[in-house]
């Protein structure tokens, strides 16, 4: 019985200690908003314009999670959007400038909507 006390002590713990990752990097792993209401709200408004498809806002939003995601790892803003542009071209659609910026404005508002950390890494 003992031992079994230890045990649930011991797991308890770790439990409590976590692994290592900080609130950050769960809530990024986790895609948990971390940024203001309003700037949550501004990305919404953004994304929410009628020339922006269903299939737009949510290729936009996984960008920027990507894009929170690998600046926790140190990467620059121009390192993602080269890699989205490549995996884009890879797949054989280029962006047109206007896209291009498209991308830009929703990863600026995304950054401080959910990572607002690594807002001043937007582009």
């Amino acid at each position: 019985m003992r031992r079994l006390i230890l045990i649930l002590v011991a797991a308890l713990l770790l439990a409590a200690c976590g692994d290592g990752t900080s609130a950050e990097e769960e809530a990024i792993a986790s895609r948990t908003p971390t940024g203001t209401e309003e700037a949550q709200e501004a990305l919404e408004n953004f994304l929410g314009q009628p020339f922006i498809t269903e299939e737009q806002r949510e290729q936009s939003r996984d960008l920027v999670w990507r894009a929170c995601a690998a600046f926790q790892d140190g990467a620059t803003w121009q390192e993602v959007e080269d890699a989205e542009v490549a995996a884009l071209e890879e797949a054989g659609r280029t962006l047109s400038p206007i896209e291009l910026t498209g991308m830009r404005s929703a990863a600026a508002l995304g950054l401080a909507a959910y990572c607002p950390q690594h807002e001043d890494k937007a582009p």
